[in-house]
């Protein structure tokens, strides 16, 4: 059985979701200009993962907003 996805990382997955579609940045556009891979970036942006500060990091710098911005966005 897959482990229950966490409030927190979907609450994160949608605030860069939302972030990056503002952006007007295709996922997969974006995923290659942060360095992540597509289906990684998708899981992300789904909340299947708690994933780490240096990741929260590298999409935050991407999108040119500081990490707290997305923690914001996310409620966090």
């Amino acid at each position: 059985m897959p482990a229950k996805k966490s409030a927190a990382a979907r609450a994160l997955g949608e605030a860069i979701r939302s972030a990056r579609v503002e952006h007007r940045y295709p996922q997969e556009a974006f995923a290659a200009h942060v360095g992540l891979d597509r289906s990684y970036f998708g899981a992300v942006e789904r909340g299947e993962f708690n994933i780490t500060l240096a990741t929260v990091l590298k999409i935050a710098d991407g999108l040119g907003v500081p990490a707290s911005t997305l923690l914001r966005r996310a409620q966090l």
